[in-house]
């Protein structure tokens, strides 16, 4: 399968409609009054948690448009009905959970469970800074559930968010890197595979 690498032509962009911006802030606001106090009780940042979640769901939004859009293309010649038919036999889900603790993926594909991980606590101005980073799963959560693929995403923007970076995906989980402040699970973005592999694999 082809990585990621330096290639920017691999990296999908998805630009931040305001549509898409304000689903985000609305699914965020319900989310955040049932939210953990992840930062520690006494300390909960509740803006900054907000904007946590939010980017989160940027991300998960934006990968959903990139497999409609998929889709789309992909049945563009079948006539509703036919079209509906083969849709329920790709079974594929948005698995959207508010009100209680999630089940460690948002999306499936038949039987496979993916993870869309999402850098919550910035904005990047520069395309290119995203091959400076990694994917990152979290161990205490990769101990409680690990799901089949871990699709990376990024924020991109100068004043407001302007587009989501699908950078690519990893099969299963990475090895722990104990380096980090909070061990993790991390591989470099330019080590995950493309995020056409994915559709050519899955979909």
């Amino acid at each position: 399968m082809e990585k990621v690498e330096n290639n920017r032509n691999h990296l999908v962009k998805i630009n931040i409609t305001e549509e898409l911006f304000q689903t985000a802030t609305f699914l965020a606001k319900q989310r955040l009054v049932f939210e953990y106090p992840r930062t520690g009780y006494g300390t909960y940042n509740q803006e900054n948690h907000l904007m946590n979640l939010q980017y989160g769901y940027i991300g998960e939004l934006s990968f959903l448009k990139y497999i409609t859009d998929h889709f789309s293309k992909k049945y563009s010649n079948a006539n509703p009905n036919q079209k509906f038919e083969k849709l329920k036999h790709e079974h594929f889900s948005y698995n959207f959970i508010i009100g209680q603790t999630d089940s460690g993926f948002d999306f499936l594909i038949k039987n496979k469970e993916i993870d869309v991980k999402t850098y919550g606590t910035r904005m990047f101005s520069d395309i290119s800074d995203v091959f400076k980073y990694n994917l990152l799963i979290d161990m205490r959560q990769a101990l409680a559930h690990k799901a089949d693929i871990y699709i990376q995403t990024f924020i991109i923007g100068k004043q407001k968010p302007e587009q989501c970076i699908l950078a690519g995906f990893y099969q299963g989980l990475p090895p722990i890197n104990y380096n980090f402040p909070k061990p993790a699970h991390a591989v470099s973005i330019r080590q995950l595979y493309a995020m056409n592999e994915l559709l050519n694999r899955f979909f």
